[in-house]
């Protein structure tokens, strides 16, 4: 719990597009929009839109603590590889990358999601 408040603006990734060894680099502005100092964790998570296998709606994949003074703004940039995006595919006894739409989730809970980005694995 935070004695102030924030707000989250901006999300972005780097591409929309990525393949299996790649990095979704995503950016987000947050800014400490009360009067006292605060931290926020800022939270991404990952939702497979057309996923072959039943899995969770959100899986969190980045989170990172961020520290503001009261009207300070910050970039914040969060990195997951798209490897993390794999399940555990029990047929081929192995993990599965599947190809297709993502969604990206930033939030600071995952019932307060700011802004949903999609992004494609190929």
């Amino acid at each position: 719990m935070s004695y102030t408040s924030f707000s989250i603006n901006s999300a972005n990734t780097d591409k929309d597009s990525y393949s299996e060894y790649d990095n979704i680099v995503v950016s987000v502005e947050i800014e400490n929009t009360g009067g006292l100092n605060g931290v926020e964790v800022i939270q991404v998570y990952a939702s497979d839109v057309k996923s072959s296998v039943m899995r969770p709606l959100k899986e969190l994949k980045a989170f990172r603590k961020v520290k503001l003074k009261p009207g300070e703004k910050r970039l914040v940039e969060l990195t997951i590889p798209v490897r993390d995006l794999a399940f555990y595919d029990e047929e081929l006894n192995d993990w599965n990358i599947e190809t297709g739409d993502f969604k990206l989730m930033i939030g600071v809970s995952s019932r307060d999601i700011k802004e949903v980005l999609e992004i494609t694995v190929e």
